[in-house]
């Protein structure tokens, strides 16, 4: 599952909406202070909205410097008659189910209900249809907007999309207890008849059964579970369901759609007839609507999020062990796995990428040091004030074995052959093991980092390309389907590795031990800042491992004007 593409309106330095595409590598370039941290902190509000109901943050369950300040600071030039407006796209073609959204299992909704909807007939069903009727990728919009009446901030719309159609939307005003579901896009592929081949008539089968939606049977559902039998008067008249919301249009997530069914004009025999199908429509609906919302809330709760200025383990470290992803911030969560990685397994693959000629090329490794610490005073300790007697032996190896162990992560340093505190060595080590760590863990969701070159050498930065493109392959047994990297960075040399890569690619030349990228899968992209806002350029790469556009004049023009 990955993280395709975010567009962003009136957020931040963002003024008029904004569309970025995303690939697996994502890498941001541009000028200080020009917007590049925008995209990340977009995702994080969004995160905020979905996983806590966080309408108005100011520190975020990312830690560090993500503080957004609140709706008021974050929305465009303070201005609190704007909507923020935030909508992501996710590719899912790699999934084929899923707990958030069953569908792609078939495993929701029960006969007879809609048993003629094609979401019936999906792959694990009927392998007849699944070339139409398996999700393959979902989209969640989000506005939100200031209330002056509450003075507050809250969520005024959210918008589903599915295979790149709109399914409906939630809208609500600033008032509790008003929302409603309403948009209902009746011609999405899913929500016609699902006709077998064998079924179709000889001559313009294919078109009967795209023309056959259930929008008129839905329709009449939908008004009796909204308590509202009226005939629609034009095509432009729009079915509305109340809904029940926790914060303006912001549904609970976790919890079936609360319809609006209650009508004191049906009698209870008529209810109890309708009720089976009254409840098929919930299931539907929730099915469809809170489907993506879950699958957007759970990818970006996996964020990782790696800060500009990562901490330097002090001396008698003491790890975490309740994990904590806001210590990902300042790098310190990394320390903190390989001090409780027990089987030593990814220890050893940060060893391998540390040391190898071939990757990172540090003379440094990692090594775990155990102590044993004898207390003072203690019965070990009064041994030896006393003085040793031959009668002792016995008892001080049973202390020694009674003592407490201590571990530590040390260096060792290859050339003076020793062993070195992490604060003892260069800074650059130290900044550079939470991002290797990171890249490494098999954990999915996005790895979004800031400055991963920073107090790095140059030939290093080269060896982080590899490392990027190794943490966002799959493994060969699928069970981890790798990361979505984004990247803000000002490093000419890991984006000159990942070009090379390509370009080895293309012409069927990678060396051996290291993998290539597509093109498709690398996007770099530079920020701009000007008086109308942020601005997002795409710079496209060519399969020869070249850009297709120029570099805005003034970046990297320092090497060339320094050679030449």
């Amino acid at each position: 599952m990955r993280l395709t593409r975010i567009e962003i309106e009136n957020f931040k330095g963002v003024g008029e909406r904004q569309v970025i595409d995303l690939r697996p590598i994502t890498l941001l370039f541009g000028p200080n202070s020009a917007g590049k941290s925008t995209i990340l902190q977009a995702l994080h509000y969004l995160r905020e909205v979905l996983e806590r109901g966080n309408i108005d943050p100011d520190r975020t369950i990312a830690g560090g410097l993500i503080d957004l300040g609140g709706f008021a600071t974050l929305v465009h030039n303070h201005e609190l008659d704007r909507p923020v407006t935030i909508k992501v796209e996710m590719d899912m073609k790699e999934v084929q189910g899923s707990d958030a959204l069953p569908l792609n299992d078939g495993l929701s909704l029960g006969d007879p209900e809609f048993s003629e909807l094609q979401v019936r007939y999906l792959l694990g069903e009927n392998s007849e249809f699944e070339d139409y009727a398996v999700v393959q990728g979902c989209a969640l919009e989000v506005e939100v907007r200031w209330s002056e009446r509450e003075q507050a901030p809250f969520v005024s719309r959210l918008s589903i999309e599915i295979d790149g159609e709109s399914v409906a939307s939630i809208v609500s005003p600033p008032q509790a207890g008003r929302a409603q579901l309403s948009s209902f896009n009746f011609g999405h592929p899913l929500l016609r008849r699902a006709v077998r081949a064998d079924e179709l008539p000889e001559e313009g089968g294919e078109a009967l059964a795209e023309s056959s939606p259930l929008e008129d049977e839905i329709w009449v559902l939908a008004r009796e579970a909204a308590a509202d039998r009226s005939t629609p008067k034009t095509p432009e008249d729009q079915l509305r369901i109340s809904v029940a919301t926790l914060r303006g249009a912001l549904p609970a997530v976790d919890k079936d759609l609360v319809l609006g069914v209650r009508d004191p004009d049906v009698s209870k025999a008529e209810l109890e007839e309708r009720t089976p199908r009254v409840n098929g429509l919930r299931t539907l609906l929730s099915e469809l609507v809170l489907g993506p919302v879950r699958i957007v809330r759970d990818f970006l709760s996996e964020t990782t999020y790696i800060g500009p200025l990562r901490d330097i383990p002090s001396r008698n470290y003491r790890p975490q062990v309740t994990p904590d992803e806001a210590r990902w911030a300042q790098g310190l969560a990394a320390w903190d796995l390989l001090y409780n990685d027990r089987t030593g397994e990814l220890m050893d693959a940060v060893n391998h990428w540390l040391t190898d000629e071939t990757r990172l090329r540090t003379a440094y490794r990692l090594e775990r040091v155990e102590f044993r610490e004898i207390p003072v005073p203690s019965r070990f300790d009064q041994v030896f004030e006393r003085g040793l007697q031959e009668d002792d032996i016995g008892e001080l190896q049973e202390l020694y074995f009674s003592l407490k162990t201590r571990t530590e992560i040390a260096l060792r340093d290859f050339e003076k052959g020793i062993l070195v505190a992490p604060g003892d060595v260069g800074v650059g080590i130290s900044q550079m093991v939470p991002v290797v760590v990171a890249s490494l863990r098999k954990v999915g969701g996005i790895l979004s980092i800031e400055q991963p070159e920073l107090h790095v050498h140059p030939a290093i930065q080269v060896g982080m390309g590899d490392l990027f493109i190794r943490a966002v392959r799959s493994d060969p047994d699928r069970l981890f389907s790798g990361k979505s990297l984004i990247v803000e960075t000002h490093s000419e040399h890991i984006m000159l590795r990942l070009l090379r890569r390509v370009r080895e690619q293309t012409e069927n030349e990678i060396p051996p031990g290291f993998e290539g990228i597509a093109p498709d899968d690398l996007s770099v992209i530079y920020v701009e800042s000007s008086l109308e806002g942020v601005r997002f350029r795409p710079l496209r790469v060519s399969e020869d491992g070249d850009f297709l556009d120029r570099w805005p004049q003034g970046f990297f023009d320092e090497r060339a004007e320094e050679l030449f």
